[in-house]
């Protein structure tokens, strides 16, 4: 956790559906029309507008802040009451967050995308994929044969990586997590596997044009050409958000580890 910092205008993206966020925020603070000139961007909705929210403005490499008005809200901070909201985003903290990059080759083109919760192949037709897999280099003689594979960040670890039951994993921790997506290594289940986040994996898919494996990142499609090749790592992009501390993301994580599945 970073400290504080001094926030003297906002940019708003109000995905709430409720009018009450821009009337009581727009009276409350200092909101700027221009993303460029606001010291942070606040984003009003659920864990999926903040994503999307930073895909389309993390280059600005400015600090984002959620308010809470979806479902479950990893990412997000409680906004109720309303009226009092403002004044606890003085009290806000950052925590710094990396992306993962993904460089794909098909046959058409190569591609580079950055996720910042995941990053996934999945199969585009009912044929299941093939994939050989290599870590650091060393190829995996494992064959793996299934549906996709999914690239998570400690922070995406609670998204759609958990809906595949993989792990969810501490911000902090210095891991980069794939899970399959209903793979088996000769006909057994695999489940997810835990990398340092200094691994580098690539992954080769064989026959693909009877078995396509289509690139999606933070729930955006990235190809619509089948993947030759796929290259995954850790990389430079950061992201800050910020918390107020009882509703820090660690906290949260903490208290989904105790919660039966």
């Amino acid at each position: 956790m970073e400290s504080k910092r001094i926030v003297k205008r906002y940019f708003l993206l109000d995905h709430s559906g409720d009018p009450r966020f821009t009337a009581v925020l727009g009276n409350a603070l200092a909101l700027s029309p221009n993303v460029d000139e606001a010291d942070a961007i606040l984003v009003a909705g659920g864990d999926g507008s903040m994503v999307r929210a930073i895909q389309r403005y993390q280059d600005l490499h400015k600090p984002f802040i959620g308010l809470h008005a979806g479902y479950r809200g990893f990412l997000m901070n409680n906004a109720e009451p309303l009226s009092e909201i403002y004044q606890h985003l003085n009290e806000v903290q950052y925590e710094t967050m990396w992306m993962l990059m993904a460089e794909g080759e098909t046959s058409e083109c190569k591609i580079v995308v950055y996720g910042f919760n995941d990053v996934w192949v999945e199969r585009g037709t009912s044929q299941t994929l093939r994939m050989q897999v290599s870590v650091n280099g060393i190829q995996q003689s494992a064959l793996l044969v299934g549906d996709g594979l999914l690239f998570s960040t400690p922070q995406g670890s609670t998204g759609y990586n958990l809906a595949l039951h993989g792990k969810a994993i501490p911000l902090g921790m210095s891991v980069l997590q794939v899970t399959p997506m209903a793979c088996v290594v000769e006909k057994t289940a695999l489940g997810s596997i835990i990398f340092p986040d200094t691994a580098v994996v690539d992954v080769v898919f064989l026959q693909i044009e009877k078995r396509p494996g289509l690139l999606f990142h933070d729930g955006l499609q990235s190809s619509i050409a089948p993947l030759r090749h796929l290259s995954v790592r850790k990389s430079d992009c950061q992201v800050q958000l910020g918390f107020i501390k009882e509703y820090s993301i660690h906290n949260k994580v903490l208290a989904w580890q105790f919660q039966s599945s």
